[in-house]
């Protein structure tokens, strides 16, 4: 008899479902998944979209997996926030249209929420569902039969509409606890803000002024993004204090310290969102909230000499860089759970260094102190990295990504970018004797010699870019698991509508940019988190914050949670729209379909998983 295992992993966003039996069920066509609410003992049968039988007719509605199955072993589940839930996984054995349920197993209990242990509250939203059959179902159409981005951006503009609820989750609000908190406590918050256009946060912000002090960047040509928002708030007097940076130097940070009604540091929030409505609802972004008076104190220090820097002839001047590249030691903030911050930018040099066709490009991830820290943990992973990434530009640690999917070819790697433009560059000439030194790679340090670090045998980077398909991927060797780049059913598909990727005038559909090392392992580590887009571009030239985060189990796999939902949402519309799935809509009407979840790569992949839960 075949034995199952299964688990729900959650985060305040969604649940990931994901099972493993060992041997072939005789006569199962799939699995049903029923969600049970703990407090209420409610049983729902989870929908299986728009799917068939071999065979059947299609009607253009969905099925639900008890009449439908999942022939699979992995699914996503939207949950209410704050629910308990859990699940039980059903085999269901006969013939399309007479099934019945075998022996159930049941997953552990999660509870949607935003708690990782006493001081630290984590927040994600649901902004790549922009291009889901829900959203185009929801949206009128177009002549070419598309949805119609007018009405998308007018359902955002209410944040109680049922696409904004959906889409942003609690994150607009999540984002305010500094402020609600700075009220409670008779506090004050220091912020540093990039992109500030959400008519509903100016409009908190000038009610809430006399709990705040800001540093508010320019972004956009000529400061259009925050013009408005700017002069507003000078307009009631509030404690604006203007950074205006150069178009190459970006002041790219969202960060919000709260300090005491004694000025002591509490608390510190960070983020991938800007505060504007794309950021909140139309855009993958989270946020991160952190209790540590130790910790913060980094935060307040930051805050203040950015804030001075602004008073400089040159801003990011040498003093400015020069404090940054001074990276604080992890902080154990009380629970088990230790945090470093690394701040940009951090590196005498004011650009990134012109890399010609055929330079070596892997070493210069050193000349900036979060690069140098990416690459070193990334460097140790054991295990698996898993990450979200909008443009981190080149190098990044995507080099660092790509080397391991040659150097360690056992080693878990799965990530989703932006765009087609942000996949990593096909490497040219790589050898194994062509690959670096780790060990002398890592006593290379910030201020090396650009001539000694260029002169390194590492991997060429190709700058030529060849031809990107619908949906891009960059696979460097057969079954390596893939980095993608966002895509939709712009077309539609089948039964399905045509979907809407992103806005019109938008730039970024993911925008959280994290990277989980080895979050089944004995050592996870959270790394990005913040603003930082992880890329020696911004450690160079921007205002930045990146935190190393380890020893929190719970919350390294809340954002394996969030990166997976991410990547398997546009991997299967990569597959799709490239031709290269397997799967047309129909459900095989005999056991064979399970053979290949019984072994291989992905099935001790998701074994690891099931191991390593967390407690």
């Amino acid at each position: 008899m075949s034995t199952i295992k299964a688990i729900a992993l959650a985060n305040n966003a969604g649940v990931m479902i994901v099972w493993l039996w060992d041997e072939l069920i005789s006569n199962c066509l799939g699995f049903s998944i029923r969600r049970i609410d703990v407090a209420t003992g409610t049983k729902t049968v989870l929908s299986s979209r728009l799917v068939r039988f071999k065979g059947e007719t299609s009607d253009a509605t969905e099925s639900d997996t008890d009449s439908h199955p999942i022939q699979g072993c992995k699914w996503f589940d939207g949950v209410d926030e704050g629910a308990t839930v859990k699940y039980e996984i059903v085999p269901r054995i006969g013939k399309p249209g007479n099934l019945k349920d075998g022996t159930p197993i049941y997953t552990n209990e999660v509870t949607l929420g935003f708690d990782y242990g006493p001081y630290v509250k984590a927040c994600f939203n649901r902004g790549h569902l922009v291009s889901t059959q829900w959203v185009a179902e929801k949206l009128p159409k177009l002549a070419d039969g598309k949805p119609d981005p007018a009405a998308l951006v007018e359902a955002i503009k209410d944040p109680n509409s049922e696409i904004a609820k959906l889409l942003g989750a609690s994150l607009p609000t999540f984002t305010r606890l500094p402020y609600e908190d700075a009220k409670r406590i008779a506090g004050h918050v220091l912020a540093l803000y990039y992109e500030l256009s959400s008519p509903d946060m100016v409009e908190y912000l000038k009610a809430n002024k006399d709990v705040w002090s800001m540093v508010l960047g320019n972004a956009g040509k000529d400061d259009a993004t925050n013009a408005e928002a700017r002069e507003a708030l000078h307009a009631v007097g509030a404690d604006v204090t203007d950074r205006m940076l150069p178009s190459s130097n970006l002041p790219h940070n969202k960060s919000a310290v709260l300090v005491g009604p004694d000025r002591k540091p509490v608390s510190w929030m960070l983020q991938s969102a800007n505060h504007t409505r794309t950021g909140y609802y139309t855009q993958a972004n989270h946020a991160l909230y952190i209790t540590s008076p130790e910790f913060g104190a980094h935060g307040v220090d930051y805050y203040e000499r950015t804030k001075a820097d602004c008073d400089d002839v040159q801003s990011q001047s040498a003093a400015y860089r020069k404090a940054n590249a001074a990276v604080m030691p992890l902080v154990d903030i009380g629970d088990g759970t230790e945090v470093q911050a690394v701040f940009s930018p951090s590196s005498e040099m004011r650009s990134k260094p012109k890399v010609e066709k055929g330079q070596r490009t892997f070493p210069l991830l050193d000349l900036a102190a979060s690069t140098k820290l990416v690459k070193e943990r990334l460097l140790a992973a054991k295990q698996g990295v898993y990450f979200l990434a909008f443009y981190p530009g080149s190098p990044s640690f995507l080099d660092v990504a790509t080397w391991l999917q040659k150097k360690k070819p056992n080693l878990y790697i799965r990530g989703a970018v932006s765009s087609a433009q942000a996949l990593p560059k096909q490497q040219e000439g790589i050898e194994d004797d062509a690959f670096p030194d780790i060990q002398r790679l890592r006593q290379l340090g910030i201020n090396a010699s650009i001539e000694s670090l260029l002169k390194s045998d590492h991997p060429t980077e190709n700058e030529e870019i060849n031809a990107k398909p619908a949906v891009a991927l960059f696979r460097p060797r057969k079954k390596t698991p893939a980095i993608i780049a966002a895509s939709a059913f712009e077309e539609g598909w089948e039964d399905w509508h045509k979907e809407l990727l992103k806005l019109p005038d938008a730039h970024a559909i993911i925008h959280s940019k994290v990277i989980v090392v080895d979050p089944f392992g004995d050592d996870p580590w959270i790394l990005g988190a913040a603003s930082d887009n992880l890329g020696l571009k911004a450690g160079i030239a921007n205002d930045e914050t990146m935190l190393a985060i380890r020893g929190n189990k719970r919350l390294a796999q809340a954002y394996f949670v969030h990166i997976m939902d991410v990547y398997s949402h546009f991997m299967w519309r990569y597959l799709v729209n490239t031709g290269r799935s397997t799967f047309s809509g129909e459900l095989s009407t005999t056991s064979t379909w399970q053979r290949k979840y019984l072994s291989g790569r992905a099935h001790d992949e998701y074994a690891s998983w099931i191991d390593g839960i967390a407690e």
